[in-house]
């Protein structure tokens, strides 16, 4: 975007000035200054959308936002209803929140023009959430990203980078009244690198294992081997250690459980890659030991990757890569098969028990 990260506009003569962009530490300083009528929210991380979002939401209620309404602009999204449906809440309802998502972060020409319309008509008495994925350069430079750059409060929301995680975790840690060592959070780290979703999840239930003392490796493993149930870590666990019958088991229970296939499909998906990586660069030459450490494998998971490594080939990958390509497929519908068939298909395969194809079974 043209406009740079923390300027103002002229103050407006019905309210204060708005930044063009805030990083997300601020925006809780933007609204105690006043609800501004028009933001976007955009960032692939759906736990920091989230959170950002009830803060706006709270901040609206506060300033007379009675109503509330949501909208999913997907294929097929009747734009001209929406934009008659707020010209009548300017007219005749009182003054409400409207949420849009448009998850595909491409609105197509009438929603460009809604935006563009949008951007350009001020405050209209309502607040307008607008939440999008993270744009890529040739959408943020589109005609309606730009107008909305202009207009809106435009929240930047960035997840920290791998070396950032740990002090992050160390943040959330202690606004939860916890604090952790360095190997604790390096081991967290490594568990929920890339979910920050999951880390929340572990934060929660770290809250209340180590209520009476500080957080240690120990209180994380317990935190994540959880009797009570199965969780996706312990999956690639025993999946990295080649455990497959183990791996099984602890598959079988997510499912029981209702574990979403995306998440486990995620973790999956993340040993494999990060094991690709690995595989390559021994293939280069590389020791072992300087191939997880190029890799940037999380010291407490060199054990498990040096094991994985061990059994695999450096041609493993492509096939590894294949399965859960076709695992994919399979839970989005564009292959025919059974979803946790096709999950127990990758899980095998990076065991080094392979199954055959999900679609067979």
């Amino acid at each position: 975007m043209a406009a740079a990260a923390g300027r103002t506009r002229p103050r407006s003569p019905d309210g204060p000035p708005r930044e063009v962009r805030i990083p997300a530490d601020r925006l809780a300083a933007q609204l105690a200054r006043g609800v501004a009528p028009l933001y976007v929210l955009s960032c692939d991380e759906p736990l920091l959308v989230d959170e950002a979002l009830a803060t706006i939401r709270q901040q609206a209620r506060a300033a007379g936002c009675d109503e509330r309404e949501s909208h999913m602009a997907e294929r097929g999204f009747d734009w001209e209803a929406l934009g008659a449906g707020m010209k009548n809440l300017s007219l005749f309802s009182s003054r409400r929140l409207v949420e849009l998502r448009l998850p595909g972060g491409k609105p197509g020409d009438a929603g460009a023009r809604f935006l563009t319309a949008l951007a350009a008509a001020g405050d209209t008495g309502n607040v307008f959430v607008l939440l999008l994925p993270g744009l890529d350069a040739a959408t943020s430079r589109s005609k309606w990203a730009t107008a909305l750059a202009e207009a809106a409060v435009w929240v930047e929301l960035r997840p920290p980078r791998r070396e950032q995680l740990p002090a992050w975790l160390r943040q959330r840690l202690r606004a939860a009244g916890l604090e952790a060592d360095e190997a604790a959070l390096d081991l967290l780290a490594s568990l929920v690198e890339g979910n920050l979703l999951a880390a929340k999840q572990e934060i929660d239930k770290l809250t209340l294992l180590a209520a009476a003392g500080p957080v240690t490796p120990a209180v994380v493993r317990e935190s994540v081997a959880d009797g009570a149930r199965f969780d996706v870590f312990q999956l690639s666990e025993a999946a990295l250690a080649g455990d497959a019958a183990r791996a099984a088991r602890v598959l079988a229970g997510l499912r029981r459980e209702g574990e979403p296939e995306v998440l486990v499909l995620w973790a999956l998906v993340r040993d494999i890659l990060q094991l690709a990586d690995v595989l390559v660069r021994i293939r280069q030459g590389r020791s072992v030991d300087q191939a997880l450490q190029d890799a940037g494998i999380w010291r407490s998971r060199s054990g498990a990757f040096s094991q994985a490594a061990a059994r695999h080939r450096g041609s493993d990958a492509g096939r590894l890569l294949g399965s859960a390509a076709r695992a994919d497929q399979v839970l989005k519908g564009a292959r025919p098969g059974n979803a946790w068939t096709a999950l127990l298909e990758v899980t095998m395969a990076l065991c080094g028990a392979p199954l055959p194809l999900a679609e067979t079974a």
